[in-house]
């Protein structure tokens, strides 16, 4: 039974990858096809072809890997212009614009010949459909269903006062705020401070103000309402100090306002972009902890092994709820989606991003021209970019067979 669910939880997140992938090259196509661009291929997957269909100009198909997708436009490079230097680069770029070469009945409908806002809206595209399955789950989980947070449910009491020396409790150290205060397990707050209490949060912010201060408190206990006076105790761990109580609490789903949601949506972009942006560094803590039993960064990047390990552990958990197993494999694919599009957004190609910064510099050149009295007519080479495009696909595969290793040898324990 446990294979099987394992094996549900890995077939949610490549259907839900192949779907994402799909939306995401739909955002491509269908601008394309809008401003008159001839696409030869609509593809999800890599590798041999499982199934594939042709429907006017256009295949398409499914691959064996469902680890991407593409679309294939006529003429995304513009062809050649005469004279100029012959070095390595440009017989780089020469070699790259014939394996590009197009029909001269296609020519009118190539894209390199599109208006760069044309362009733009083109390649910005597939990371929109991204950013827009992000935005549907993140509506859908925290408005919807909620999002769990701390009750003023008492769930267990801590005797002590962790410290970097005695962090469990291990050792007799000074009494909890808590414990002091005779709270108990099951125990609800129903205020703090004089304030209502539902949640958790609403009353964080008054317990790192008020370290040292007496702090009146009502509860309920067994049918009978008690008051209560609490002193919030400095815990300091790695140089860093917050008030504290000592208390275990319940957990329960809240749903949330749009405005919440959109700032959570908000702190997973910052989050993911703050990733990526260390993917240098985390490349090289990957060799380092690819053999088994080393440590590993909880917070680190993973490959589709670790993300696929995870969905099969949280599929096969008997402690979760079959609700809560299905809303975490949502979530799963809102983080999913929230990657894709902060990933593709990196403005180098051959990522999408690369490609957006192509188009706003050729608009920029435009307008640099028109204000000059000018005019552009040859559109700006973007055949230049492609030996970095080359360049920067080798370290991605590099990266994702760094990471994939390490999945494979040292997974994480989830």
């Amino acid at each position: 039974m446990d294979i099987l669910n394992v094996l549900s939880g890995w077939l949610f997140l490549l259907f839900g990858l192949a779907i994402s992938i799909g939306l995401h090259e739909l955002g491509h196509l269908l601008p394309a096809k809008k401003f008159g661009v001839k696409v030869t291929k609509y593809m999800i997957g890599f590798g041999p072809t499982l199934f594939s269909r042709k429907r006017g100009d256009t295949e398409y198909g499914i691959k064996a890997i469902p680890l991407g997708g593409y679309i294939q436009m006529v003429g995304m490079l513009p062809p050649a212009q005469p004279g100029g230097k012959i070095n390595a680069w440009t017989n780089f770029t020469t070699r790259i614009r014939q394996e590009d070469e197009i029909d001269p009945a296609d020519d009118a409908r190539a894209f390199y010949r599109l208006k760069p806002w044309q362009k733009l809206i083109i390649m910005f595209g597939g990371p929109f459909a991204n950013l827009l399955i992000a935005l549907v789950l993140t509506l859908t989980l925290f408005c919807g269903f909620g999002a769990y947070e701390r009750t003023n449910t008492v769930r267990d009491v801590v005797a002590c006062v962790p410290t970097e020396a005695n962090p469990n409790c291990d050792q007799v150290g000074d009494p909890s705020p808590s414990s002091i205060a005779g709270l108990k397990a099951g125990d609800t707050i129903v205020s703090f401070d004089g304030k209502q209490v539902t949640r958790w949060s609403e009353v964080e912010s008054i317990i790192n103000k008020k370290v040292g201060q007496a702090i009146p408190l009502v509860i309920e206990r067994a049918g009978e309402t008690l008051n209560l006076s609490i002193t919030p105790a400095e815990l300091v761990i790695q140089g860093s100090s917050r008030g504290y109580l000592g208390l275990y609490l319940e957990t329960a789903r809240f749903q949330q306002t749009p405005v919440q949601a959109m700032a959570n949506l908000g702190i997973m972009l910052a989050g993911t972009a703050e990733m990526i942006v260390q993917l240098p560094i985390q490349a090289v803590e990957a060799v380092t902890q690819i053999a088994p039993g080393s440590p590993r960064d909880s917070q680190g990047a993973i490959s589709i092994i670790g993300l696929g390990q995870f969905s099969g552990d949280l599929a096969s958990s008997s402690e979760i709820s079959l609700e809560d197993k299905v809303l975490s494999q949502l979530s799963l694919l809102l983080s999913l989606n929230v990657a894709l599009f902060v990933f593709n957004m990196v403005p180098l190609v051959p990522l999408d991003g690369g490609h957006i910064a192509g188009a706003i510099y050729e608009s920029l050149k435009r307008g640099i021209w028109r204000a000059r009295g000018k005019t552009l007519t040859k559109p700006v080479d973007t055949a230049q970019m492609m030996p970095v495009a080359y360049f920067v696909a080798s370290l991605l595969i590099l990266l994702t067979i760094i990471l994939m290793l390490r999945d494979i040898l040292n997974p994480m324990q989830f």
